[in-house]
């Protein structure tokens, strides 16, 4: 199947013979490297709300996560990996779908962004193909696990989207009430456990969460692999979004306290997960991919994460909203121990393994992701290739979308990255919330590889300046020829008639409850393992103490 890859590159002015001689022979090794591994298995691990600073193997110099290491040191580790966007839901859109999110409706209710709600009428469009889709075709395995926060309808939910099993929690862990996060709220019930399309569990158990998930996946693995059936796992993880919950194994046991905790916890569950293929024998036979959906939430100051050198967080299209981790591990074809300064990005999943099963993707759309197989195969070649990107396109929402009553039209693409070149139309900064939006005029440039903190502008009035625009502004025009019309999903809006309930007559049995508690012994404060570490602490349960939100803001969580 993979002997579909085909080796590309560009050469300027005319090719020499030995330079054609090095290009039949890269060639020929990819050739051979396509032929000695057949379509392989497929683990997505996806961290939520984790920065580039935030682990071992990125310097981070008191979170330890041995098993994030050992990944990165068996693989190829990205030291400028892009993810699709800087908040949750349209970031899992590109991954889904390989696509940006503007392409498919889900790049906020404003130009400001956006996630769905707990309740939310949209979802990700039924017309989009999903990863899993495009692989149950070529006959793979497909389970879902984690946080999917692309609608909570039914027919948006991942067993409805290419995935034969699910098990998770259906969007962030602070969009629903538990006793590591307690109110109560007409939008966001009680925070439910789904398997398939059924709730298991409401509250769930946080303290639970992480063997739950593993033991899924390590069932599934095995189970798949006894079929001697390909299969695809898409682990995305509830950590390390807030409440930063952690068991009484993890809690108080990193020195960067309450976050590492939640870290050390997932990374635990990542060396599980990953001791499971080894035990059926799949190492070489599965490629797995490592990253995070968006930049740290820096608003929960100690309670989120870092991006390191970069420049702010999540909700901001700044490198350190959008830049993130990315680790690639396949043995026998990847060599250990590298280390990339290439461009790659989170929707670069989708075509990638398309290719490697050897699926066609609909040719009816555009897709922003490139195939990364022949970059990853070169790796292990005396003569690596370049990423396949030139552009990337960084949207802050959606055009003209909520724009203020003082902006007769408002832009949804904030930056754009080209070559070494980032410019910023319009910036925001963590400080002072997601819903600002800046203005620059002149718009900011700078040199990302000179400057990866966004530090020092490069001075409008030098010609690096004027060539580096012109260069990017005929990029955006291009790019903005593809866009077509497509309705909104998240303008959308909330339905709390549609939210996820269980149980919604448990007020009858359980009144000092929230409603749709099906399982009202999770309330018991005693779960939290330890201090939550938040401004909410537990309290005796009764109908005064919970705080009440008729409507909870969206946009960021």
């Amino acid at each position: 199947m993979c002997i579909r890859d085909r080796y590309q590159r560009r050469v300027r002015g005319k090719n020499s013979k030995s330079q054609m001689a090095g290009n039949l022979l890269l060639a020929a090794a990819l050739l051979a490297s396509c032929l000695a591994n057949p379509a392989p298995n497929v683990l997505v691990l996806f961290a939520d709300d984790a920065g580039a600073g935030d682990f071992g193997c990125y310097g981070h110099p008191t979170i330890q996560t041995p098993h994030i290491d050992k990944l990165a040191a068996d693989g190829v580790r990205f030291t400028q990996w892009y993810s699709g966007f800087h908040v949750c839901s349209p970031s899992r859109a590109s991954i889904m779908t390989g696509r940006l999110p503007i392409r498919s409706g889900t790049a906020g209710a404003a130009w400001t962004g956006g996630v769905f709600n707990a309740d939310a009428v949209g979802g990700l469009p039924l017309n989009e193909t999903t990863i899993a889709e495009v692989l149950r075709k070529a006959g793979y395995r497909t389970a879902a696990v984690g946080k999917w926060h692309l609608g909570q309808q039914k027919q948006f939910l991942p067993t409805s989207r290419g995935f034969d099993e699910y098990l998770g929690v259906p969007y962030s862990v602070d969009m629903g009430s538990s006793p590591w996060d307690r109110y109560n709220s007409e939008d966001r019930p009680p925070l439910p456990l789904l398997r398939n399309l059924e709730v298991v569990e409401q509250p769930t158990d946080l303290n639970k969460l992480s063997d739950r998930y593993t033991d899924f996946v390590r069932e599934f693995i095995r189970n798949s692999t006894a079929d001697s059936a390909r299969w695809f796992v898409y682990m995305a993880f509830n950590h390390v979004h807030v409440p930063d919950f952690a068991t009484k194994q993890f809690c108080n046991s990193s020195r960067r306290g309450r976050f590492g905790d939640a870290v050390s916890e997932m990374d635990s569950t990542i060396g599980k997960i990953l001791e499971v293929v080894a035990e059926v024998g799949a190492e070489e036979e599965t490629i797995v991919f490592f990253t995070s959906d968006n930049g740290p939430w820096l608003i929960k100051q100690l309670y989120g994460g870092s991006a390191g050198l970069l420049r702010d967080g999540k909700t901001t299209t700044w490198e350190g909203g959008v830049r993130e981790p990315g680790i690639v591990r396949w043995p026998g074809v990847i060599p250990a121990g590298l280390v990339t300064q290439e461009v790659a990005t989170t929707y670069d999943i989708m075509p990638t393994v398309a290719s490697l099963a050897g699926v066609d993707l609909p040719s009816d759309r555009i897709y922003d992701g490139k195939d990364l197989s022949p970059f990853l195969r070169a790796l292990a070649s005396p003569s690596p290739i370049r990423s396949p990107h030139q552009c990337i396109f960084h949207y802050k929402g959606t055009p003209n979308t909520g724009c203020p009553k003082s902006m007769a039209s408002c832009p949804g693409l904030w930056a754009v990255r080209c070559g070494a070149y980032k410019m910023h139309w319009v910036t925001s900064e963590w400080t002072t919330g997601s819903s600002n939006g800046k203005l620059e005029d002149p718009p900011l440039l700078f040199q990302l590889e000179h400057d990866p903190g966004e530090s020092f502008g490069i001075n409008p009035n030098s010609t690096e300046y004027r060539e580096a625009r012109a260069m990017i502004e005929a990029a955006v025009a291009e790019h903005q020829r593809t866009l077509q019309p497509v309705e909104n999903q998240m303008a959308k809006g909330v339905d709390p008639s549609l939210k996820i309930c269980g149980c919604p007559q448990s007020q009858i049995k359980h009144p000092h409850l929230p409603n749709c508690t099906c399982n009202p012994e999770n309330w018991d404060p005693g779960l939290v393992a330890c201090d939550p570490g938040l401004a909410v602490v537990p309290e005796p349960m009764n109908a005064a103490t919970w705080r009440f939100q008729t409507s909870l803001p969206f946009q960021e969580a």
